[in-house]
């Protein structure tokens, strides 16, 4: 069970809606759907969409969203967000598996599927001179990081049936939720919070361990303090840049990230968390800004992208999204987001 954000559209002169969670980006049922709280593997591919074809490439981007959670649902689940503050039109799709070898059936979409086909080589752009996503996106703007949850650090003691120390799941590696002791229904994640901030920052070799340390009981005391409201997990890049992690902060609302922000200024535990000594003073001492290499965190505030879609010839039809006008700027009272 989840933590529940339902966001009706208000009527005129009544309160703003939030932004939608991503689960309303699919006809598929939530608990058909993997989350970055019990997916083994995470993919986060980044793209940027040209200024002339904002509408044609979120239209392409949903129904490849729909397509393929409809047709890998308890594999693969993917959803696409934007960035409230940051690169405008720069989209992230985050994709979620249980192992690594599920991406296989994505490729063999890619090979043989003419829904796929069609998703993807239809004419998009009739009057725009014809083409389909390869002309939508600035060349060169594509990535993919692949992210896995942090391994060997667990919020349960080694006899819990919950424990990754003995990992034989059906995950690549035990999933985010094993890093925190609260009920499922406490939880936010991927699927159904509000917004999501994207962290990363290096590590030094030296105090590679003692980082991830800090940061797991960084994630386990925000989660106490903002149950239910906000959710950390941490991760790190299995192939990629040695010793990044990522944090996804899953929020119910932009007022829970600013008290976040509060209780990194004011809150007395966290202010001893930060202070307490992660090597001792025989060893060079280090407290937690010593585990980060300088200038190398960096936070991108994401929000699920919705479309309005109707169909017409069983082909979507786009309409507004979440940063259309004023209606996709808009945030809910936090006193509306707790379950």
């Amino acid at each position: 069970m989840s933590v529940s954000l339902e966001n009706e559209i208000p009527a005129a002169g009544s309160r703003p809606a939030a932004f939608r969670p991503a689960r309303h980006q699919t006809s598929v049922p939530e608990e058909q759907l993997l989350n970055s709280a019990d997916a083994g593997i995470l993919i986060h591919r980044v793209g940027q969409l040209k200024y002339e074809f904002r509408e044609e490439g979120l239209d392409f981007s949903s129904e490849l969203v729909e397509l393929i959670n409809s047709k890998q649902a308890g594999y693969i689940s993917i959803f696409h967000f934007e960035e409230l503050f940051g690169t405008h039109n720069r989209l992230h799709w985050l994709l979620h598996l249980k192992r690594p070898d599920d991406y296989a059936r994505m490729l063999d979409m890619v090979d043989h599927s003419d829904t796929w086909r069609d998703v993807s080589q239809r004419n998009r752009l009739p009057r725009k001179g014809g083409g389909n996503w390869e002309r939508m996106f600035v060349e060169g703007s594509m990535s993919e990081t692949i992210i896995c949850p942090q391994h060997g650090l667990s919020a349960h003691d080694e006899h819990d049936e919950h424990d990754d120390h003995d990992h034989s799941g059906d995950t690549f590696q035990p999933a985010a939720f094993h890093q925190t002791t609260l009920p499922a229904e406490r939880l936010l994640n991927s699927v159904n919070s509000a917004l999501t901030v994207h962290r990363t920052f290096r590590v030094p070799y030296a105090l590679r361990e003692e980082a991830r340390v800090f940061a797991f009981e960084w994630c386990g005391y925000v989660n106490k303090a903002l149950e239910g409201e906000l959710t950390a997990f941490l991760y790190e890049e299995m192939w990629g840049q040695q010793d990044t992690l990522h944090l996804l902060l899953h929020a119910a609302s932009l007022d829970v990230y600013h008290r976040l922000l509060e209780l990194e200024r004011g809150d007395q535990g966290l202010r001893a968390l930060r202070a307490s000594q992660r090597l001792p003073e025989s060893a060079g001492g280090a407290v937690w800004h010593n585990t980060l290499i300088e200038g190398s965190q960096r936070d991108t505030l994401w929000v699920p992208v919705h479309r309005r879609t109707g169909t017409e010839g069983g082909r979507t039809a786009g309409a507004e999204d979440s940063r259309s006008g004023t209606e996709g700027i808009r945030t809910a009272d936090a006193e509306g987001t707790k379950p």
